[in-house]
């Protein structure tokens, strides 16, 4: 339920996110609010991960 103007409340729906949506969602998303803070370094970090992982199967290959 969320508050609407009137002080009345409304039920939304859930939606499903992709994890590309999730991603676009948190990078242009207000990093003053905690959750976006939170999503805005979990893709920093999978990001770096990443690199590093295909940094070592780069090396293993040449």
């Amino acid at each position: 339920m969320v508050n609407i103007g009137s002080g009345a409340q409304r039920k939304l729906k859930d939606v499903t996110l992709s994890r590309y949506a999730c991603y676009l969602v948190v990078q242009n998303g207000d990093p003053s609010k905690p959750v976006i803070a939170a999503g805005q370094i979990y893709f920093a970090i999978q990001t770096r991960r990443q690199e590093l992982a295909d940094d070592d199967a780069f090396k293993k290959i040449t």
